[in-house]
């Protein structure tokens, strides 16, 4: 384990910085909306740490919303099954620290953890107030997790467009964000579709070719359709769609990013009605913040019955795109017409 770093948190660059020198620690506090790169993070570690034989039997995660914290620290202060190691990741954190007793196990974990587990606690937003959180962060094991922005996106870009056997240079890596937003899933979405381009790396694309591609390829930000959509909004969600259309879209690429964008309305929906906020929402849908705001807007103005409705629009539309005699362009005409009922 490294050194423990006082004060306050590290930021990804840190943690980045040790993971590739192979350097653990036994506890991590991650805080903050990048919940793609916190998912990511830890995934690398199960790989590097416990390998997929190992990960079988020694890696665990919990759900602090709806597991005890104590029920993951007895599964920490066990033994590995045919392991050195074990990882255990606790998502929302904060959701499990309910109560004094809850926050004074956790303190006792971390006075004397187990150093065969590696225990990664996550969370959006925390008090710092805690004594637990304070504790983390005295230890050297608190990292931020805000979503990059500014130059630390574009080399997130460039680094991810590498691993994909793509090469961006800054300009084209700065073109992509401006093209997409600065979501990391979708970026990464996008990305992946160029990747396909490559033939498998026996095609190499210029840099004119790249852009011409970016620029071809760019993501349908089908929250344009979406926010256009509703009860008593045909007339608008039509004019959009059509839209697409001209441009070039197809309904078979804008059917399932709609049904896609539906089912998060669903989820978001469906916290809403336990009565989350709007963190612990974010946390246990993935969703970045401008896309929860975005899905956030039509849970609103929606109302459940039109949710409910459109998600059966959408799966009726998954069903008979592909099959139906009247076209796939009518189908999913048909799906919004039906999204955008009254009553």
């Amino acid at each position: 384990m490294v050194s423990a770093r006082r004060g306050s948190a590290a930021s990804f660059a840190d943690l980045r910085r040790e993971f590739k020198a192979g350097q653990w620690r036994i506890c991590y506090l991650f805080e903050g909306e990048d919940t793609h790169r916190m998912a990511a993070m830890v995934e690398f570690l199960k790989k590097k740490v416990l390998g997929e034989a190992g990960a079988a039997f020694n890696y665990h995660v919990y759900d602090g919303g709806d597991t005890p914290l104590s029920t993951a620290l007895q599964q920490a202060l066990s033994f590995p099954l045919m392991c050195d190691k074990q990882v255990i990741w606790i998502k929302r954190i904060d959701e499990a620290v309910s109560g004094a007793d809850v926050e004074e196990g956790l303190l006792r974990y971390l006075a004397d953890p187990s150093p065969q587990t590696i225990l990664i606690a996550t969370a959006v937003k925390l008090d710092g107030r805690r004594k637990w959180v304070k504790e983390f962060k005295a230890s050297g094991c608190h990292f931020d997790f805000s979503p990059p922005s500014g130059a630390e996106l574009i080399q997130w870009v460039k680094r991810k467009a590498s691993e994909q056997e793509l090469e961006l240079d800054e300009e084209l890596a700065i073109l992509l964000v401006e093209l997409v937003g600065d979501d990391l899933n979708a970026l990464q979405n996008e990305i992946a579709k160029l990747s396909l381009l490559v033939d498998n790396g026996t095609e190499i694309l210029s840099s004119d070719r790249l852009r011409e591609v970016i620029m071809t390829q760019r993501a349908v930000d089908i929250f344009e359709l979406v926010k256009n959509l509703g009860p008593g909004k045909a007339s608008s969600g039509l004019r959009i769609y059509h839209k697409f259309l001209a441009e070039g879209r197809s309904p078979y690429e804008l059917a399932p990013l709609l049904a896609w964008r539906i089912k998060q309305i669903a989820m978001v929906n469906a916290c809403r009605g336990e009565g989350l906020a709007d963190r612990d929402i974010m946390s246990r849908t993935g969703l970045s913040p401008y896309a929860f705001r975005a899905v956030d807007q039509a849970v609103r103005s929606w109302g459940g019955k039109s949710i409910g409705r459109a998600l059966a629009a959408c799966a009726e539309c998954d069903s008979a795109v592909k099959s139906s005699p009247l076209g796939p362009e009518i189908v999913l005409e048909r799906a919004i017409l039906a999204i955008c009922a009254d009553g």
